[in-house]
């Protein structure tokens, strides 16, 4: 498909995928935001944010020459529909890795319905479950649950603490969908690496969604929807490091607003985005 060319690929990645086995495109979608609207600026700010990053990576000892990846351009986004078919055709097409930078979380519904993975790992403050927000059925909050009846994979949220009591009673009814709070991890009750470990063990498509409300607001304030008593980047990426194996199908990072910091949520955006991948690469380097 025919994808508008970025100035600024990500890590300085041009946009030739000869010989790249990770290819991202951008979908940045921002049409149905309820509180702060930008996040069609988040792709860009990750990407210009990447290129002042030092890419040497302490967790797995791999580095830029490790990462074979191509930023191959923009899905167009007037709307959410023409947004969502355009995501599935891009990431149904990329020759590797497909992975997503956003946007808003809808956009998320376009890759599980072009992957169809029976596990979708997410990092969010919310759950997304509902079935509709201010009239809305196909919106950031809902996109969850519009792919889970679609296509009935598991679903493992973790992060989640601004919740609805529609999406608690929903998740409860059914037990593919499950979520670990902060207050779970902080008290001991939950060990999240560990369960999202056996859960990627036991599935033949892995995919993992990043918002980044799943952090706190001190690491991550240019979010739509910020909310306290967050993640910390450490307890991020070590669930990311525990899942993270060579049934990954898919990957994306969403939901920064740039206009509402200077710079810090994009670069930590990009910062969680190249060691997501060097855990990929690390995972099929060495199954």
């Amino acid at each position: 498909m025919q994808l508008k060319p970025t100035l600024q690929p990500f890590l300085d990645k041009g946009a030739d995928p000869e010989g790249a086995d990770i290819l991202l495109f951008a979908a940045p979608l921002d049409r149905t935001t309820s509180h702060r609207s930008g996040a069609r600026f988040g792709p860009n700010a990750v990407r210009l944010e990447s290129t002042y990053m030092d890419t040497f990576s302490a967790r797995t000892g791999l580095d830029w020459g490790d990462l074979g990846l191509a930023d191959v351009g923009d899905v167009d986004c007037p709307d959410v529909e023409v947004a969502l078919r355009g995501v599935q055709e891009a990431a149904s097409s990329v020759g590797g890795l497909p992975v997503m930078l956003g946007g808003e979380h809808t956009a998320t519904l376009g890759a599980l319905r072009a992957l169809k993975p029976d596990l979708v790992l997410v990092f969010d403050a919310h759950l997304d479950l509902r079935d509709e927000l201010f009239g809305e059925r196909m919106c950031h909050a809902s996109y969850l649950r519009r792919g889970y009846e679609e296509l009935g994979f598991k679903a493992l949220v973790v992060g989640a603490r601004a919740l609805s009591g529609e999406e608690v009673e929903y998740a409860a009814s059914n037990p593919d969908l499950a979520y670990i709070t902060p207050q779970q991890i902080m008290r001991g009750e939950s060990d999240p690496a560990g369960e999202a470990a056996a859960l990627a063990a036991g599935a033949e498509r892995v995919y993992v969604s990043l918002d980044m409300d799943a952090l706190d607001p001190c690491y991550a304030p240019a979010v739509g929807n910020p909310h306290p008593e967050g993640l910390s980047p450490t307890q991020l990426l070590d669930v990311v490091g525990a899942a993270v194996n060579r049934r990954l199908v898919g990957l994306d990072v969403n939901e920064v607003y740039p206009h509402y910091d200077t710079g810090q949520t994009a670069a930590t955006a990009a910062y969680l985005l190249l060691e997501s991948l060097y855990y990929y690469v690390r995972s099929v380097r060495r199954p």
